[in-house]
């Protein structure tokens, strides 16, 4: 264990020790279950008559690349489980679809496309229906899966090597390949992609292809991996784990960040990485740390919730039925990721279920207790912070396309996560957006004169020449964390310094930019996130907004010289927001923020 691991191990101990005594209710593991299935029925309506999955947004015929192995892979866990047996045969239609699309590519001599998805989730049913499908028709499956080497089938790049290696796993456990050598081959050229957090660098560092790479490998290990670097995933899944414990959110969503985001297969990776080394941890005789993964893992499952078990389904968290493609990424012109991310969703749940030991009560998380925050300085570059119920993440290099420099996430346990803010808001977002986007980048945060506009916060890039230094002052009951901006970043002396405090009393946020005679603090207030709608009242004492029955209040330390609301709407993943402005005389604004 290295010594940013060892940090981690001993801040996690220290939260989870404070919160010896206190208790949270967590929903059962059905839950992960009862998800799965209310998905995977409604999927079951799209299937066509040869077995591909389609997709209520698609063309006819067009299927959204990956959704039918997913729906295999979801019938596969859900029939283990002892639930579904009526979807059997619609479980083996599409994987008939999906067998006749690999025997196609085989023959032409060419990649399967997605293949190294599609062979994971192939190979859950083609496991489950061992004993509930005639014994010919296995050993048909058993044949196509076997028959062919690594090299001919998968292809890729970065976190597509992982399903891959997870695939190849499965087939070793079922007797269908040897080939451990070329797994560890695969896992040795990612090596340099891993950071010392335990989390792995796809391009532009988004949180969820860290976490579909994590939990490829915490199902590598379940299935019995063993070859040269079974230890090393251990102890970088475990440091991983930590680190994740000091970034979710106490609503139980992770953190934002990258591309396809905001959807609820995150959570559904999170149940079973998690859930997986809680096994782990109980194993090592640790049940606090075992219990609080657990904790986690369901806190996650609870949060999706509220979109997926609803009918129709939400794919991703917001209600904006009307405009089936909004916020989203990650599938080919004409492909909904309602079906093909909604499967992914519903089939890892389920296999959290089966990873999951119910002998392992859920305790207390670090979310749960607070007092703790945690920087990531050298990749995905955020600062998380935690304190009386309250959650901040900062992302000190924003990614143009997806995120915004500065405080991009305020949430309160037990509230709406886009009451506040959940995620930044981009003006030319690299995923489907059908409204008219924002005029600029937007976080919570502040913006100075420049000739004869204005210079944001959150218009500094990941690639800008400036420097961030991170200071923390980490107490049992308040947190306060210092972000200072410093070199390029556009303003008038070169320097940027942010202060936040945390509380039961709420969150205190202070902006100071030294030499500026005015300053402007942007604050995103919710119009709607598809189904509710907000009221909004603005003044020069700050922001009040009603939504679902919640208030969010921002009161300025001191009147604004200026306040009003913008008239563009800026629109995320989330939902609609109108964006306040708070102007101040001098170079110093300050304010108390209160979701309730």
């Amino acid at each position: 264990m290295d010594e940013t691991a060892r940090q981690l191990e001993r801040t996690v101990q220290a939260v989870l020790a404070r919160g010896e005594g206190l208790h949270v209710a967590s929903p059962p593991r059905e839950i992960y279950l009862t998800m799965a299935e209310t998905v995977t029925r409604q999927a079951s309506a799209w299937q066509c008559a040869h077995g591909m999955i389609g997709d209520p947004h698609n063309a006819p015929g067009v299927e959204s690349v990956t959704a039918t192995a997913r729906y295999c892979a979801a019938v596969g866990h859900l029939l283990a489980a002892g639930r579904c047996a009526d979807l059997l045969e619609s479980g083996a239609r599409a994987m008939q679809w999906c067998l006749a699309q690999l025997e196609r590519s085989l023959e032409a001599g060419e990649s399967w496309p997605c293949a190294n998805f599609n062979l994971k989730d192939m190979m859950v049913l083609c496991a489950a229906a061992r004993e509930r499908l005639p014994a010919d028709r296995i050993a048909a499956w058993r044949a196509r899966l076997s028959g062919w080497e690594p090299e001919q089938v998968y292809h890729g790049h970065a976190n597509w090597w992982f399903y891959a290696t997870a695939a190849e796993a499965l087939r070793i456990e079922h007797g269908l390949s040897e080939r451990v050598d070329w797994i560890d081959a695969t896992l040795a050229g990612e090596m340099p992609q891993w950071s010392a957090h335990g989390m792995y660098r796809d391009p532009g560092d988004p949180v969820t292809y860290d976490l579909t790479v994590r939990q490829s490998l915490a199902m590598m290990l379940a299935h019995g991996y063993a070859g040269r670097f079974a230890g090393w995933a251990r102890e970088t899944l475990r440091a991983g784990a930590l680190a994740t414990l000091l970034m979710v959110s106490p609503t139980g969503v992770v953190p934002f960040g990258g591309r396809s985001a905001q959807y609820h297969m995150q959570e559904a990776m999170l149940a079973y990485l998690a859930e997986w080394q809680a096994r782990q941890e109980a194993a090592r005789g640790d049940p606090r740390l075992a219990g609080a993964l657990r904790r986690m893992a369901l806190a996650g499952a609870q949060a999706a919730s509220r979109w997926l078990l609803r009918a129709p389904y939400a794919v991703s968290k917001h209600l904006m039925a009307d405009e089936p493609f909004f916020g989203q990424d990650g599938f080919g012109a004409g492909q909904n990721a309602h079906s093909g991310y909604g499967l992914l969703a519903a089939n890892l749940f389920a296999g959290a279920w089966h990873v999951a030991d119910e002998t392992t009560e859920p305790r207390p998380m670090p979310a749960d207790i607070g007092g703790y925050a945690l920087h990531l300085p050298d990749a995905f570059y955020r600062t998380f912070a935690t304190a009386g119920g309250y959650h901040i993440e900062i992302d000190t290099r924003g990614q143009p396309g997806y995120d915004a420099t500065g405080l991009g996430r305020i949430h309160r346990a037990g509230l709406p996560v886009e009451l506040a803010l959940n995620m930044p808001i981009d003006p030319q977002p690299r995923y489907a957006m059908p409204l008219t986007p924002a005029a600029r980048r937007v976080g919570f945060g502040p913006g100075w004169p420049v000739g004869e506009g204005w210079r944001w916060l959150a218009e500094a890039a990941r690639d800008d020449d400036y420097e961030v230094r991170v200071t923390t002052d980490e107490g049992a009951d308040a947190v306060t964390v210092e972000v200072e901006y410093g070199g390029d970043i556009g303003a008038p002396q070169a320097l940027v310094r942010e202060n936040y405090h945390l509380s039961r009393e709420g969150l205190g946020y202070e902006a100071h930019v030294p030499g500026a005679h005015r300053l402007r603090l942007q604050v995103p207030a919710i119009e709607t996130d598809g189904e509710a709608t907000s009221a909004i009242e603005v003044d020069a004492s700050g922001l009040r907004v009603s939504y679902r029955g919640h208030a969010y209040t921002v009161g300025l330390e001191r009147p604004a010289a200026r306040a009003f609301v913008e008239d563009r709407r800026a629109p995320n993943r989330n939902g609609i927001y109108h964006i306040a402005v708070f102007e101040a005389e001098g170079e110093h604004v300050g304010c108390r923020i209160e979701p309730r």
